[in-house]
């Protein structure tokens, strides 16, 4: 196995496949109503791989993924997802199009997505959460799919409490991870906006202010959660959002001005607190996913895969930017 940190699609080629020609870039209308953003990582992803027919995609969505995969590799994509509105509407694009895409409406974690593994010569799947890009590695090996490319996410999507590693040496090295430590992999802001990015620190804010005022209230220290809210509320400051809290957990938090000042104080300081404890954890996140991708990368190699690891587009586009590649040799 080789692990590149850095590259560009001119330096990296597989020594038994030659390397496909200048891809094709597709019109503008490719693209029509996916955020930038998305539509970029879609496009890395697309010249970072080489697949052949037939295409398996993975967790598709509205097959965005293998609607530029059929276009520009030239393969038929079967693109499997569990939403039967996206499939409808994938597939309507597709038709309309005139791409060789299918979709069939599957529930993946169920094992309805053997069927179009055994018949498939290529799988990929473009930040598959947790459970699913693990389930697709299994079912693929299973089904001796030839080649594979995979960009893992949510690495703590999983049904287990206690991260249960893939490959033999992962195992062998008696790592413990909770839920809670593979969410360090993925804690990470880089490409929300600005406006986004305040309006996260002001809810954490009041959401630690709040907890402190129930503790204060209630006469009990224990957390206690409270459900996701617009980001509206935010607007009316300190006072709306305990009002709102306190009305979804049924409590009566009748304070002055001046008290709830107070602890809107003590929640800017404890976010100050969980920014210092986060800056130290930043440190291990990166070597964490690395350690999680090469699980999924060994257990590949371990079924007779010749497994690549590679960084496909920049950081600023994704942070989830690793794309595991393997050959069945």
């Amino acid at each position: 196995m080789r692990f590149l940190p850095a590259f560009t699609p001119m330096q990296w080629s597989w020594e038994e496949v030659s390397q496909p020609d200048v891809l094709v870039e597709p019109s503008s209308h490719f693209k029509a109503g996916i955020k930038g953003r998305k539509w970029s990582q879609i496009e890395a992803f697309s010249r970072s791989i080489h697949p052949t027919s037939e295409v398996v995609e993975w967790c598709a969505g509205k097959g965005h993924l293998g609607k530029l995969i059929a276009f520009q590799h030239h393969c038929a994509v079967h693109s499997l997802e569990w939403q039967a509105s996206l499939c409808e509407a994938g597939q309507a694009e597709a038709s309309k199009r005139q791409i060789s895409q299918r979709f069939s409406h599957s529930d993946v974690l169920k094992g309805e997505g053997k069927s179009a593994l055994c018949h498939a010569n290529s799988a990929v799947a473009l930040h598959a959460c947790g459970d699913l890009h693990t389930t697709l590695i299994e079912q693929a090996i299973e089904a001796q799919v030839q080649y594979l490319a995979i960009s893992p996410c949510c690495y703590h999507l999983t049904k287990s409490s206690n991260y249960r590693p893939l490959s033999q040496a992962a195992q062998a090295a008696c790592t413990h991870l909770s839920q809670d430590n593979l969410k360090l992999a993925v804690k990470e802001v880089v490409t929300a906006g600005t406006r986004e990015q305040r309006l996260k620190e002001v809810e954490l804010v009041y959401r630690l202010g709040f907890d402190a005022l129930q503790r204060h209230v209630l006469q009990q220290d224990c957390y206690l959660p409270v459900p996701s809210c617009g980001k509206a509320l935010l607007s009316g400051g300190f006072a709306a959002f305990v009002d709102w809290a306190s009305q979804q957990k049924g409590i009566s938090c009748k304070l002055s001005s001046e008290a709830l000042l107070e602890f809107e104080d003590i929640g800017r300081q404890r976010v100050k607190h969980v920014q210092k404890v986060e800056s130290v954890m930043q440190y291990f996140r990166r070597s964490l996913e690395l350690w999680l991708v090469l699980d999924r990368a060994l257990r590949l190699e371990e079924a007779g895969y010749l497994t690549m690891i590679e960084i496909f587009c920049d950081r600023s586009l994704t942070p989830r930017n690793f794309l595991i590649s393997a050959r069945k040799t």
